[in-house]
């Protein structure tokens, strides 16, 4: 079913000011899907499991003169996750409409609360799939506010098999602004990504509310899904909002309850992220949850 209410065909573009920030993190950090499958709605259900795809990536072995070939390095496998359902959204109720709320008012309301919902949503899922990461007894550094410039220099260096260019800091607020403060006692600024590039990553990214400290996040050892699930129940109107840009599409449900006398809009959305973890001493390839010095 098209959505048709005039505050929700006008809310769309404002819907996806509040989510692409973290849709951009997101991104940044491994292997994303958020292809609207078929037309936006697709079959996902309570207890679901998703498949996606994480590697080990290493170099290729010798020529193997048998096979007449390179065997490839790494384990790539389709690992499978369980997404979680979300809904958020905002009441429509009699005194709203008494009080003049219009479509311009409620597509302020469902871009800002439903959008900064969705958004919020996806960081938390991802910040669990990081925090669920083996703690490293092979990668670790000063706490924070005692580690020094050195010391975020030559982070990851003692790992032989990582490969700093093209892997992503992941940080929470307390070690970036520990961060930002050595790295400014030497007269070193610069905006997040640049800070983490000056250390020798691709990237660094701020992931509020992680209770690691810090993970490194080697190319391809996180993947992420988002799914709008298979609508069955009876809504007077539904539908989907796809992101161009992204691909990334949101189930819309608008649910009328007769007993209160209110229309109910949610977006309605699955999420899910697996990580390939490194081992507690960091030998072999996944991401490296950064631990404390004694």
């Amino acid at each position: 079913m098209a959505l048709s209410s005039p505050a929700l065909v006008l809310a769309e573009a404002a819907l996806w000011a509040n989510i692409k920030p973290t849709l951009d993190t997101i991104k940044k950090l491994g292997p994303t899907d958020f292809s609207d499958g078929s037309n936006g709605i697709v079959d996902v259900k309570p207890g679901a499991t998703l498949k996606v795809p994480i590697s080990s990536v290493s170099a290729a072995s010798a020529y193997d003169a048998d096979s007449n070939n390179y065997t490839t390095g790494g384990d790539t496998t389709w690992a499978s996750l369980t997404c979680t359902h979300y809904l958020q959204g905002f009441d429509i109720t009699g005194t709203n409409l008494d009080q003049g709320v219009d479509a311009p008012k409620m597509k302020q309301l469902f871009a800002s609360r439903a959008g900064t919902g969705v958004a919020i949503s996806a960081r938390n899922t991802l910040t669990a799939a990081l925090d669920g990461c083996t703690a490293s007894t092979g990668c670790q550094i000063a706490a924070a506010g005692s580690a020094g410039t050195a010391d975020y220099l030559a982070l990851g260096d003692g790992l032989s098999w990582l490969d700093k260019a093209t892997s992503v800091l992941a940080v929470n607020g307390t070690e970036l602004a520990a961060i930002k403060a050595k790295f400014a006692a030497d007269h070193i600024t610069g905006t997040v990504t640049e800070l983490g590039q000056y250390m020798g990553f691709a990237d660094m990214v701020l992931i509020p509310g992680m209770t690691a400290r810090a993970c490194i996040v080697p190319a391809s050892s996180l993947g992420f899904k988002a799914r709008v699930p298979a609508i069955i129940a009876d809504f007077p109107e539904f539908g989907a909002m796809t992101d161009p840009d992204s691909g990334l599409s949101v189930g819309i449900v608008v649910a009328s309850v007769q007993a209160t006398n209110k229309l109910v809009v949610n977006a309605d959305l699955w999420f899910g992220a697996i990580a390939q973890s490194a081992n507690a001493a960091a030998t072999t390839a996944g991401i490296v949850k950064v631990g404390t010095a004694a």
